[in-house]
């Protein structure tokens, strides 16, 4: 299992999350200190769930998010080139100088 690090942007030092408050399924507010005694810097963020890479196995998902537009334009590419029943020139002559 990988864990993501935080990483303190004063000192480079690593961090660690005090507290973090669920707002929405895909919303969270966090607050995180650095664990260098000598810098102690304190932060807010948040952390958000935007978009869906693949769809969930279970049959009715609590929460359903759109498609990520790169993953969106890779099916509809694999669509185009998968229905292609167009012989291809090229073949064709391939074909054609094989028999003579």
């Amino acid at each position: 299992m990988s864990t993501y690090k935080l990483v303190c942007p004063c000192c480079s030092s690593s961090m660690r999350i005090r507290t973090s408050e669920g707002q929405t399924p895909c919303f969270r507010s966090m607050y995180s200190e650095c664990t260098n005694l000598l810098c102690g810097a304190t932060f807010s963020g948040s952390l958000v769930w935007e978009y869906q890479l693949s769809p969930s196995g279970i049959e009715r998902p609590l929460t359903v998010l759109p498609m990520a537009p790169t993953k969106v334009r890779l099916l509809a590419r694999q669509n185009l080139t998968a229905k292609n029943d167009q012989p291809d020139l090229l073949d064709q002559l391939d074909m054609e100088a094989a028999t003579v």
